[in-house]
């Protein structure tokens, strides 16, 4: 009995073995998705809406595809880096859509990227001032702040996550607004 449990043993593992080896292969036949943002070509931001109490600016960020098979970006999400620890004076919060299809609510509609195509995301930045102040008063004590666009990728790779890190300083939001920037704490922003 000790030598049948080898011997399935050794077949079990070289099946293992087997399975990896034809996945790796057909993968490197028939190739995969490999989507790619675009961070270098990405528009600068730009108003897109202002009201007397919120301003909305907009970027928008090519993605290609530079792959052999088709992809799916099926989610993707704008992570504003400003937590009110930092700066609590304004409420900013980011939003993704693609472009050609802009959406009311919050949900990113799946987009699928032919091989060698590529898609262009909208990134969007709403501010608005927050305990009391106006948006101009909001705008003149922003910080410099980071953006994480995390999306969601699928294709013949199984579906994961990605994300590309993104700055904007407080004097490209000041210039766009007609904002002049404060200085705060002997340290001025930007």
């Amino acid at each position: 009995m000790d030598t049948e449990f080898v011997w399935w043993t050794y077949w079990l593992l070289a099946l293992v073995v087997l399975l990896e080896l034809g996945k790796k292969a057909f993968f490197s036949y028939f190739g995969a998705e490999k989507i790619v943002p675009k961070a270098e070509e990405m528009t600068p931001f730009s108003v897109v809406e202002r009201t007397e109490d919120r301003l909305v600016i907009g970027a928008t960020l090519p993605l290609a595809n530079e792959g052999e098979q088709c992809g799916v970006i099926m989610d993707a999400i704008l992570r504003v880096q400003l937590p009110f620890e930092q700066y609590d004076g304004a409420c900013v919060r980011g939003k993704v859509e693609l472009a050609g299809a802009p959406r009311e609510d919050d949900y990113f509609e799946a987009a699928l990227i032919q091989k060698r195509e590529r898609i262009d995301l909208v990134l969007k930045l709403s501010i608005e001032g927050r305990k009391g102040n106006t948006l101009e008063e909001a705008i003149a004590g922003l910080p410099d702040f980071r953006m994480d666009l995390i999306y969601q990728e699928t294709g013949r790779i199984p579906v994961h996550y990605s994300k590309v890190i993104l700055k904007i300083t407080a004097a490209e939001i000041a210039a766009l607004a007609g904002v002049t920037l404060t200085q705060e704490g002997g340290r001025k922003n930007g």
